[in-house]
């Protein structure tokens, strides 16, 4: 249970410090105001990939315990199934915003919930192996 603190840890540590990077970025670059002309923030969309990502974590650290040696096929249909998510959460905004600036934002936060997902996947992979 240790590792599975250890990984929700790094996982919120990982989006609140990314947050913050990208905040400062959106604000030294003085491009905050497109948000105004938009229905998402930046904070929805953290939001929204934090708690796609912590969903992911859970269905794998349960995956792991369940069937270990079916934990890269679930993990690759929680990935799909994430993706479609995340395009049914911004399809509304696609090209409302000159120069691309919700997609961009929100492709950053994908990649971001990602590799925090990979990073999950990872380590209860590893830890499979230990047990064995």
């Amino acid at each position: 249970m240790n590792s599975y603190l250890k990984s929700v840890l790094v996982l919120l540590i990982v989006f609140v410090a990314s947050f913050a990077a990208h905040y400062l970025v959106i604000s030294g670059m003085n491009v905050g105001q497109y948000w105004s002309k938009a229905t998402y923030s930046l904070v929805g969309m953290y939001a929204f990939g934090c708690c796609s990502s912590l969903l992911v974590a859970v269905l794998v650290f349960f995956a792991n315990w369940s069937m270990p040696e079916k934990l890269g096929v679930i993990f690759l249909g929680l990935v799909l199934l994430k993706a479609v998510a995340g395009y049914i959460y911004i399809k509304d905004g696609l090209k409302t915003v000159e120069n691309n600036f919700i997609e961009y934002n929100f492709l950053v936060v994908f990649f971001i919930a990602l590799f925090v997902d990979v990073y999950v996947a990872f380590s209860a992979l590893n830890q499979a192996d230990k047990k064995v």
